[in-house]
């Protein structure tokens, strides 16, 4: 029995196998053009490069008639149900040409001695279902951009939703390229992916505070809590913008401009309030008069009301408090509280320039009824 040898002697045979001559090349090519319809590729062409053109210039003369009796400008064939149709026909068409050529170079393949209709098949599975799984994240897209118009103030949770659905759709469309390739080819995939499912499930076990951060990311953001941008309140006292929410850590931006990192395993659990969410403010302030003036305060307070109003147009009168009145008696001075609601957010430029404007209508109404403030006194301790 002659012995079973790994290199000596097939390295000769194999360059002669992979060598071709000039009449083989020949013989080649003549088999692959006689596969070649050429009223196919025309019509495919045509399709493919020729029929968006075409209906758009005759979509834009008929439509120019119509714009013309509206006295109106441009031409909406781009936006149109029928543009959408011929764009995918013609995006089908070009798959089909490219598919038809690799057909053609495979079957000189063929000619040559080399298994190509299995390659074949298995190639046009590939593409159409990548351009099918294209269309469809374009048309998820479409169908999210269309509720976004709707619902601006729920950006980033789409933003989510639109990521996790192109997450499932790509492995989706990679399982089922597996699946081409292991029925096309007999390759043992299966193998592969429950070997990678066994390592995937040892690492995640061995990094319980990794999953669980992913966890936490995922549920803050579906769950609409907070998004980047926002000003937030945690039940911690941190406070801040939120300036990056990762998968694994939040960085928030403190008012004097320090970024604190927390791990999202810490943020999950904790209360937290979303000051960017709120729509209306409260401004209280506390002010000191001297008791000989306690008489003239109903008056004064009147006045200070009066000027607030005027001066701040976004003062809520109605279904909150607005008052201004005799909180208590102090040792040395009449306490008076001014409460005030507005219909601006507790936060921003606008919110304290309001708080602005009220403090100086405050002392414009006290000036007005010609009081003074109460100036502390201090007590010296025998």
């Amino acid at each position: 029995m002659p012995p079973q040898l790994v290199q000596a002697g097939t390295i000769a045979p194999l360059i002669d196998h992979i060598l071709v001559s000039g009449d083989e090349i020949r013989s080649a090519v003549k088999h692959a053009i006689a596969f070649v319809s050429f009223t196919d590729v025309a019509i495919l062409v045509c399709c493919g490069w020729l029929l968006v053109p075409c209906l758009d210039i005759v979509y834009t003369f008929i439509d120019a008639k119509r714009m013309k009796k509206e006295k109106k400008c441009g031409s909406e064939f781009e936006r149109s149900y029928l543009f959408v149709i011929v764009d995918h026909l013609s995006q089908a068409s070009r798959l089909a040409l490219f598919v038809y050529s690799s057909d053609c170079i495979l079957a000189s393949f063929g000619q040559l001695g080399y298994e190509t209709d299995v390659a074949s098949k298995v190639f046009a599975k590939i593409i159409y279902t990548i351009w099918a799984a294209r269309r469809f994240m374009s048309f998820k897209s479409y169908l999210i951009g269309k509720w976004l118009n709707v619902a601006p103030d729920k950006c980033e949770k789409i933003k989510l939703m639109n990521r996790l659905v192109d997450g499932m759709v790509s492995a989706f469309t990679l399982v089922k390229i597996l699946d081409f390739l292991r029925i096309g080819t007999g390759f043992a995939f299966s193998s592969i992916l429950s070997v990678g499912a066994t390592g995937g499930l040892i690492i995640s076990l061995a990094s319980q505070e990794v999953a669980k951060g992913l966890v936490n990311s995922i549920e803050m953001s579906v769950s609409d809590r907070f998004y980047e941008g926002d000003n937030v309140l945690f039940g911690d006292g941190t406070a801040g913008i939120v300036h990056k929410m990762g998968f694994l850590r939040t960085k928030i931006q403190k008012f004097d401009s320090t970024v604190v990192d927390i791990p999202n395993t810490q943020l999950g659990d904790q209360r937290i309030t979303n000051i960017s969410r709120v729509k209306t403010c409260r401004v209280l302030t506390t002010l000191r008069f001297e008791y000989a003036d306690i008489q003239k305060l109903p008056h004064a307070l009147g006045a200070v009301k009066e000027e607030i109003a005027e001066a701040c147009p976004t003062l809520i009168k109605e279904g909150k408090p607005f008052q201004a009145m005799i909180s208590s008696f102090e040792f040395d001075h009449v306490e008076v509280i001014v409460t005030t609601y507005y219909n601006l957010p507790p936060t921003g430029e606008e919110f304290w320039k309001n708080r602005q404007e009220m403090f100086l209508a405050i002392d414009r109404g006290v000036m007005k009824s010609k009081l003074q403030y109460a100036k502390p006194i201090y007590r010296v301790k025998a």
